[in-house]
């Protein structure tokens, strides 16, 4: 197997290249880095564009600069001005890399890396909640704050006791009740730095906010919760569940899209969560399904808009025999709508 595209870490330094062949070694530093998702070259589909709409490097810096924030803030118990600038440059770029269109695919992929999480969670959010704001056409400058609102949602944790932060397992009710004040020091460490813009801070504050005011700190209904917390509140959702957590193992890109599907109106702004379902696709371009044919193929075309209905190169046929000659199937066309996806094969 080849690497389709470069690889980095958490740190922002890339462990392979595109080009890179595979073998015991490759493999052994991916596990040790908690890779999550690669991208093999398949000569069945060399046609095929694959790219994220966010350059992953950008995102690598991203990562590596709020990383740099909360070690620090934890020590010093407040923002600093210059490392927060650090953390907005890169949402800054993601923010500009939307425009004039969008190209590529968001990176539905979730963390796999229990240290890492504090740190990749928040930035994969943020990449989803500029794509979610670009589409409900925000201005460029409301969408980005709303993806420094989104990469700093979990700030308040600085302030948190260490060992609740660090316990592996479920929280005892004391230590949720604990956890769930971090909305509220968020808003109030946020507050202090002057140069960002009040919405900001209020997302913070409310991204925990459910329509159904099941939510916390103050238990907000639907209109009383701002549009920021409302798109964080999906794509925080979404990268949690994708994510393995100490807890629990995660659950597989299409599952999450469905469980916040299922809880649109209630629990998620129904209208966001249409915005969400159209362009986080249930089925990624690369991704090998099983249709209810019983025939194997690879996603061509994630078909954005049109909800689980891609576009399938068929390679195997009902018998699980290799095809000579490859073709595709559109299901999103009306001769093909009986057929369904049935199994994600691998993500």
């Amino acid at each position: 197997m080849v690497l389709g595209r470069p690889i980095y870490d958490s740190h922002g330094k890339m462990i392979f290249d595109s080009g890179t062949r595979l073998d015991d070694d490759s493999l052994t530093s991916l596990a040790a880095c908690a890779v999550g998702e690669i991208l093999i070259e398949d000569w069945r589909v060399t046609d095929v564009p694959a790219g994220p709409v966010f350059a992953p490097e950008i995102e690598a810096q991203a990562t590596l600069a709020l990383r740099q924030l909360i070690t620090e803030s934890r020590i010093s118990k407040r923002i600093d001005s210059g490392l927060l600038e650090q953390v907005t440059r890169p949402i800054y770029m993601m923010t500009r890399s939307l425009y004039p269109e969008v190209i590529g695919e968001p990176n539905v992929a979730g963390c796999m890396s229990l240290e890492d999480y504090d740190y990749v969670q928040p930035v994969r959010a943020a990449g989803l909640s500029l794509l979610m704001g670009k589409v409900a056409n925000c201005s460029m400058l409301k969408l980005a704050e709303l993806g420094i609102a989104a990469v700093l949602m979990n700030i308040g944790y600085v302030l948190m006791p260490p060992e609740i932060l660090a316990k592996s397992g479920l929280l005892t009710e004391d230590e949720f009740q604990e956890i769930k004040k971090h909305p509220r020091i968020g808003y109030e460490l946020l507050n202090r730095c002057s140069h960002l813009g009040p919405e900001v801070a209020e997302a913070v504050l409310q991204h925990h906010e459910r329509c159904n005011g099941s939510g916390y700190p103050s238990g907000l209904k639907n209109g009383e919760i701002s549009f920021f917390a409302k798109v964080i509140a999906i794509a925080d959702t979404y990268y949690t569940l994708v994510s393995r957590r100490s807890y629990r193992k995660n659950v597989m890109p299409n599952e999450a899209i469905e469980y916040i599907m299922a809880y649109s109106g209630e629990i998620f702004d129904s209208e966001l969560v249409q915005l969400f379902a159209r362009q986080v696709p249930l089925y990624p371009s690369g991704v090998p399904v099983k249709l209810s044919t019983g025939e194997i193929g690879i996603v061509t075309d994630s078909n954005i808009g049109h909800v689980g209905r891609p576009v399938v190169r068929i390679c195997y046929d009902k018998n699980i025999t290799q095809l000579g000659e490859t073709y595709d199937l559109d299901l999103s066309r009306k001769e093909y709508q009986n057929i369904t996806v049935v199994e994600v094969m691998d993500y």
